[in-house]
């Protein structure tokens, strides 16, 4: 399979999608991505940012958007190789990406923003490609 712009994008889109949704999910207890958002929250007594029970019901929450992070990286993958009858599922995965990318940018803090500015960007210019090419 020789791999186009287009196809590099949706792979990356896909291993992307991927280790957000490892973040997400792993370590079942405490998530990265919940260690990360919750590093510079004031700390409790015993030292950390949220109680015991905080912590698992963000953990759920965070659980339930990797399932959702993983059904998008699988998107992505069903793109890559059911090719070339599935560019309008791309344009939609691209376009779903990039208001992604918007709303964890503006809703997200720094580091996390770095990944949601790049998956827009990428996003902008994987619909592109898509679009140029029609």
């Amino acid at each position: 399979m020789k791999l186009s712009p287009i196809l590099v994008i949706v792979l990356w889109f896909g291993a992307l999608h991927a280790s957000f949704m490892i973040g997400e999910l792993y370590p079942w207890r405490c998530p990265f991505v919940l260690q990360l958002s919750s590093k510079d929250l004031p700390k409790l007594s015993d030292g950390k940012s949220l109680t015991d029970d905080q912590e698992k019901f963000v953990a759920r929450i965070l659980h339930n958007v990797g399932i959702y992070n993983g059904i998008v990286a699988g998107g992505f993958l069903f793109v890559l190789f059911r090719r070339p009858a599935v560019t309008e599922v791309a344009e939609v995965m691209f376009a779903g990406a990039i208001a992604a990318g918007i709303f964890g940018t503006a809703t997200l803090k720094f580091p996390l923003t770095a990944s949601t500015v790049l998956q827009a960007a990428t996003g902008a210019v994987g619909l592109y490609l898509v679009l140029a090419k029609k």
